[in-house]
């Protein structure tokens, strides 16, 4: 199944982000593989805007067997641990176009 992960950054928290970064893309790294449980199939930050690459956000499209699954990997994640996101969302994704 295909689940949505939506990390919103608490406010002012760049600093943080920037420093726990290659951290969280270590953990992240084994996961782009394919036949990872769970596998991120896309992922990378929101951008405030066309004109500003400043980090919002994180996205990511995660197949998993289960939404707890794609729980224990979001606990798991460096960024989480650092306490970086004011809000997260974890839904399933029932994809119809692409």
């Amino acid at each position: 199944m295909l689940y949505v992960r939506l990390c919103i950054d608490k406010a002012d928290q760049l600093e943080l982000r920037d420093r726990v970064r290659a951290e969280h893309r270590a953990y992240l790294k084994p996961n782009i593989e394919q036949g990872a449980v769970p596998h991120i199939v896309q992922a990378g930050p929101l951008c405030i805007d066309d004109n500003d690459d400043t980090n919002l956000a994180s996205f990511m499209i995660i197949e998993a067997g289960n939404i707890d699954e794609v729980k224990l990997f979001h606990e798991g994640d460096p960024f989480t641990k650092a306490g970086l996101y004011e809000k997260v969302y974890i839904h399933r994704w029932d994809k119809h176009i692409g």
